[in-house]
């Protein structure tokens, strides 16, 4: 079996963090709006900032379910600060 070039190798790599990007940015968009949309105009640019520091896909899912779920700012507030890294 043949082995993937170097290139073959980083070009695979790049792709695969651009995809995790592109999600990771697709996320937090979407956390945003239903922050905006549910609870306060204002509340995606209170909670941007924090936001942007997650990473993680499966923390990014938690948050937007619970965006969707939460009765006010502190509900969501109170889940951000939960198992924060």
């Amino acid at each position: 079996m043949e082995r993937p070039s170097i290139y073959e190798h980083f070009a695979a790599e790049a792709l695969q963090q651009g995809i995790e990007q592109g999600a990771r940015e697709r996320a937090l968009k979407d956390i945003l709006e239903v922050l905006e949309l549910r609870l306060q105009p204002y509340a995606a640019t209170v909670f941007k900032p924090t936001l942007e520091t997650i990473q993680d896909l499966d923390r990014l899912a938690q948050l937007h379910r619970a965006a969707i779920l939460a009765e006010t700012l502190d509900d969501f507030a109170q889940t951000l600060t939960e198992n924060s890294d």
